[in-house]
């Protein structure tokens, strides 16, 4: 009896949810609105159809094969939708004329724009580096390329090699070479006497790739040679609480906030003691 109300629930709510498929398939303006509607509401419903039969027939075998299609269904509908709509784009079928924002087409476009200022302008590094980012977010069909985002970087390094080296090291870090990353960061960091954003591009390398040690060790050498910089010191204090790592230094960073007194904000002195608090309660193993 139970197993019959379960049973007439799954595949009523299943038979709906591809009704609502159907309906999408024949209802949606455009290519892309009715392939999202099909692949969501075909997958779950055919799942919930299937596994309500598993319960009816109650056989072991039974529910196994309906298990195996299930999980097909959950691994490959979406992946062949996102692959099917994916050539869809690439071969210029439109979408719907009122959808709001085509964010690749906005990002091609801005990737024209800052190339023209770029070629007007190339003592300005700032287009530069907004530049490299965006040719890294398009895709190579859109004009987008890693290699086109070494190229410049290694021509901004010739003009100006501080810089150049910081953004070849974030480029070799996209690309996953570690070695060659790591290395152009730490030459940016020492060229430009521990710039703040040169520091900050080493230390979110090493924390992307957890290496929260490494991070806090360039922010130490940091804070000796600016030591009022009170974001090298709020940086500390963020890696050491979310790695859950050397709480001695985070609450020395705290501790030196907090001696500032009327020099910093209140906001950053509330923040200092509620971490302090959370480093204090860590080393003597409270939970929390």
């Amino acid at each position: 009896m139970i197993n019959d109300i379960i049973t007439t629930f799954l595949v009523s709510v299943g038979s709906i949810f591809m009704l609502i498929a159907a309906i999408g398939i024949l209802r949606l303006p455009d290519f892309y609105l009715r392939m999202s509607a099909i692949t969501k509401a075909s997958t779950l419903g055919l799942g919930m159809v299937l596994l309500g039969v598993s319960i009816h027939f109650d056989q072991f075998g039974v529910f196994v094969k309906a298990f195996i299609i299930i999980t097909f269904l959950l691994l490959t509908n979406p992946v062949g939708a996102h692959a099917i709509a994916r050539a869809a784009y690439k071969q210029g079928v439109k979408f719907w004329g009122e959808t709001i924002v085509d964010e690749l087409e906005l990002l091609s476009k801005k990737a024209e724009n800052l190339e023209k200022e770029w070629q007007s302008n190339r003592s300005n590094f700032a287009v530069g580096e907004e530049l490299i980012y965006t040719l890294m977010q398009l895709p190579a069909s859109h004009g987008g390329s890693f290699r086109k985002s070494l190229d410049l970087a290694k021509q901004i390094q010739l003009v100006n090699t501080p810089v150049g080296n910081r953004l070849l090291g974030i480029v070799y870090s996209k690309m996953g070479h570690f070695n060659e990353a790591e290395r152009y960061l730490k030459l940016a960091s020492t060229e430009c006497n521990f710039n703040q954003k040169a520091i900050f591009s080493l230390v979110d390398f090493y924390t992307e790739n957890n290496l929260p040690n490494r991070a806090l060790n360039v922010l130490e050498d940091a804070m000796q040679v600016h030591p009022q910089n009170i974001e090298f010191v709020f940086k500390a204090i963020y890696i050491a609480f979310d790695f859950g790592v050397s709480h001695k230094l985070g609450l020395a960073c705290c501790d030196k906030i907090i001696a500032m007194g009327t020099d910093v904000s209140a906001d950053y002195l509330l923040k200092a003691a509620r971490y302090k608090r959370i480093f204090v309660e860590r080393s003597i193993g409270k939970n929390y």
